[in-house]
Order: structure tokens, then sequence, then C-alpha cells
């Protein structure tokens, strides 16, 4: 299993504060993205690696075919942002 958290505006927008999915479908950073847009409601808002941080074991990543094995866990973070 892969524990899949959110934060920010990806939190809000999806309605999912996290999930578990299965390691022989998330395979890399971008199919997290994949499994979060399937699993949020049908009119969610949508997203991907290029709007968001990614971590994954508390390490960041700048890329979206990072590779995911069983145990890991991602963090989909947008971008900070203020005023």
């Amino acid at each position: 299993m892969i524990k899949i958290k959110t934060f920010g505006v990806i939190r809000l927008g999806s309605g999912i504060k996290e999930f578990d999915a299965e390691s022989s479908q998330v395979r890399t950073v971008e199919d997290c993205f994949n499994a979060l847009n399937i699993k949020s409601a049908p009119d969610a808002d949508k997203f991907s690696f290029a709007e968001a941080q990614v971590f994954v074991n508390h390490t960041r990543t700048t890329k979206k075919n990072f590779a995911i094995k069983d145990g890991d866990e991602v963090w989909l973070m947008s971008p900070a942002s203020g005023g």
C-alpha cells in the first residue's frame, strides 16, 4: 500500500485528506495524481504534478516519474502562497 496525503488547495479541491492506494496501481508520482483524481468526486477539481510540490517519504522530488514502492508515503502539496 501507498499512503497518499494531500495538503492546501489540493486537499480543499479534492475533498480528500488522505487515502491508501495499491502499489500495483501506483508506481510513480504521476500515478498518485491519477489515483487522487479518480478517488475525488466527479465534480471535484482535477490536479496534476505541474501544480504541486511532492514529497516521498519526507523528501521532495521534482520528477513526475519518480518511482513509488510499497510502504511509501507521498505528500501532494499545493505551492505556498501568501500575501
